[in-house]
């Protein structure tokens, strides 16, 4: 008899299970899983909101995350754990800093800066939501996995073939409970879920390129929760030298601009194309 497939919010309790890292004897050194979802090696996303998590362990109750900055230097393999280091940067009155090294096989592959805050009171002030359909009028895409998505698409291409947005997209995720900190880390695991925004000329086209993010820059506006339903709207900025510069934007439903992205990548067409299936 054929097993039956998980459910979405199975799924989910799956993908919060590896983002959520391990302490171990020593305060500032945690663990994480390396789940084999997307092939040999593991989606950037895990590698980013396990740092962000492990982070977020070492500071007070009242700092929440404001930005971190990250490189990759090596994939990191599915099936192996990792071990996420955490300094002690700064420990300031409204800001205080970490530096988060993930390792495995005793080689590093991720390092990150991240920045806690108090918020102030201050100017208030945001880009607009573009105004996509509603959720609900939207197809739901193909990908299956513990986030829904339903992807409008790249805008229509400009006279000159460029496009205001490359990737327009609702994600949809299951009630995750109250906690900020799995707020944050699931939201910092949907900043990577960018799709193929960053080579406007093949999006459509998967496996013909070896695409590989080399530093990722994440900053969290404002207190927000990842569950229900948020938008997603990423710009190429710039592909040359074999890499792309991508640029987004995550809204709340109401249209609260919550997480912005940076990310540069590397692009390299393939002799020989892979296999399918796709990443997120």
């Amino acid at each position: 008899m054929q097993e039956a497939a998980p459910t979405r919010a199975e799924m989910m309790r799956e993908l919060v299970d590896a983002l959520v890292t391990r302490p171990t004897s020593d305060p500032n050194v945690f663990t994480a899983p390396s789940p084999d979802w997307f092939g040999p090696r593991l989606f950037g996303g895990f590698v980013v909101a396990q740092s962000l998590n492990a982070a977020i362990k070492t500071v007070s109750g009242d700092l929440r995350p404001h930005s971190l900055h990250g490189y990759f230097l090596r994939g990191v393999e599915t099936g192996h754990d990792s071990e996420l280091r955490v300094e002690h940067v700064r420990d300031g009155r409204t800001f205080t800093t970490r530096r988060v090294t993930t390792v495995q096989r005793g080689k590093e592959a991720f390092v990150a800066t991240a920045s806690f805050c108090v918020d102030e009171p201050g100017d208030e002030y945001q880009a607009a939501l573009p105004e996509p359909p509603e959720p609900e009028n939207v197809e739901i895409s193909d990908f299956d996995g513990p986030v829904e998505m339903r992807d409008l698409g790249a805008t229509p291409a400009r006279a000159d073939g460029t496009m205001e947005s490359t990737r327009r997209v609702w994600f949809g995720v299951d009630p995750l409970g109250d906690d900020p900190a799995l707020h944050a880390t699931v939201l910092a695991y949907l900043s990577d879920m960018t799709g193929t925004s960053f080579r406007p000329h093949s999006l459509g086209v998967w496996g013909e390129h070896t695409d590989a993010s080399l530093d990722h820059a994440v900053w969290f506006h404002r207190p927000a929760r990842a569950d229900g339903w948020l938008f997603y709207d990423l710009h190429a900025l710039v592909n040359t030298g074999g890499r792309s510069l991508v640029r987004g934007e995550l809204y709340t439903r109401d249209g609260r601009l919550c997480v912005s992205l940076a990310q540069e990548l590397l692009i390299r067409k393939l002799d020989t194309p892979l296999a399918w299936p796709p990443t997120p």
